[in-house]
């Protein structure tokens, strides 16, 4: 028989029931969740632990409860063995008993299961997920300065800083482990999350008091990046910045010129997309937080995120220009599919026309095209007004020189009305 540790999270929601995520904590919260940690210290209750299918943040969480009541849930790293343990138990749940219990702001418990030793064998969990669907054929975002940051230091850390712990500087070592920071701060791919786990590992294995010490802001980083507050800046203020990017208005203005004026059609290729994403994530479209989230615990490859983001900020742009909300649609939403939206702004054939004009024509050349543009959106949109329909039938349009208004246009090389010359 061996000893196995778990990590208790999330003990302020088991002291507070009707707590929600995100909702501004009270002192009489805090009071509340000092209460059941000092209980918890104090009674040393039997804990059990058990699968949490309403956990909507990891969808393999383990709650962990005493004497009737949620206690807290077992931290997101030690899922996978507490998942081992139950798996190799027979048993819908196992016990637990407490070891040690730190009195913070939110505290944590440590447990122990005693159990045979575990065999390899793992739990299929969201860990596992196929991404093939998302590595290829899709819009991709380039990595950001940011993300190019993250991926400088750990070139840097990898191969000349960390194999050389012994001959590398405090300071030196500690500038690349605040640029990895800095670069992944908002980074949730599963590479991200496995480099910060490789980094705490080699630095938590050195002999130096000091190098051990780098480890604790990666550890506050891995523990902290998908709680409130960082989540609230990943979806707002990350998420905006992200949006406003050249790169993000370089794939919008070719996303618009690809679906031409038929963004209902492109928001339905869109959605077709996300709607397979794993955990039924198209349900939550609109609420970022959760999302981004999920795709955190999800275990996503960075490339296959790259190329989420792109499409759910396409999404998000689309429902903007189409005065809609951000927000799950159904099939008969779609049916106004090949109307015009916005026909003057978005970037048609006509008015990729009307562009070339603004820069390669001269101002009587320009005022033409752009006369002729509006026509012709009015004759797409079956408007047919009176001078277009009176056009049928007649010999081609010759555009002369000097300036242009409605009547600068000559049939056949004849003189109109107000007798301009050629």
């Amino acid at each position: 028989m061996a000893e196995y540790e778990l990590l208790l999270s999330g003990v302020h929601y088991g002291a507070n029931g009707d707590s929600v995520a995100g909702q501004k904590e009270t002192d009489e919260m805090h009071v509340r969740t000092r209460e059941l940690l000092m209980w918890i210290d104090r009674e040393r209750p039997l804990v059990v632990l058990s699968p949490d299918p309403v956990n909507h943040i990891h969808r393999d969480a383990v709650m962990a409860r005493a004497q009737g009541r949620r206690i807290g849930r077992v931290a997101f790293d030690d899922v996978e063995k507490a998942w081992r343990l139950l798996s190799q138990s027979g048993q819908p749940m196992v016990w637990a008993n407490v070891k040690e219990v730190f009195m913070e702001e939110h505290g944590y418990v440590v447990v122990t299961v005693i159990a045979d030793e575990l065999l390899e064998s793992r739990h299929p969990s969201a860990s596992e997920t196929d991404w093939k669907l998302w590595l290829s054929d899709l819009p991709l975002l380039p990595p950001s300065e940011r993300l190019q940051k993250e991926m400088e230091a750990e070139y840097v850390l990898d191969n000349l800083y960390l194999p050389h712990l012994s001959e590398i500087s405090i300071s030196k070592l500690k500038t690349y482990i605040d640029i990895w920071l800095e670069g992944s701060r908002h980074d949730l791919s599963c590479e991200a999350r496995q480099k910060c786990s490789y980094y705490i590992e080699q630095l938590m294995a050195s002999n130096d008091k000091e190098v051990r010490r780098l480890a604790e802001p990666l550890k506050e980083h891995r523990r902290r990046i998908c709680e409130r507050g960082p989540l609230d800046e990943l979806a707002t203020v990350w998420w905006a910045g992200r949006q406003e990017s050249r790169d993000v208005q370089r794939l919008w203005h070719q996303w618009r010129l690809k679906n031409e004026n038929k963004l209902w059609l492109g928001l339905r290729r869109i959605d077709t997309m996300l709607r397979q994403l794993p955990g039924e994530l198209y349900g939550d479209i609109g609420q970022m937080d959760v999302i981004l989230s999920s795709l955190y615990y999800l275990n996503t490859p960075r490339k296959a995120f790259l190329s989420i983001m792109a499409l759910l900020m396409l999404r998000d742009l689309t429902c903007r220009e189409l005065g809609i909300s951000m927000r799950p649609m159904t099939e008969d939403e779609y049916q106004q599919d090949g109307l015009i939206a916005n026909p003057m702004e978005i970037p048609t054939t006509i008015g990729r026309v009307v562009a070339f004009g603004e820069t390669q024509c001269d101002k009587a050349q320009k005022q033409t095209i752009q006369l002729l543009a509006q026509w012709l959106r009015d004759d797409y949109e079956q408007s047919h007004p009176q001078e277009i329909e009176a056009l049928a039938g007649t010999e081609p349009l010759v555009v002369i020189n000097g300036d242009v208004n409605g009547d600068v246009v000559e049939r056949g090389g004849t003189k109109n009305e107000n007798n301009i010359e050629k």
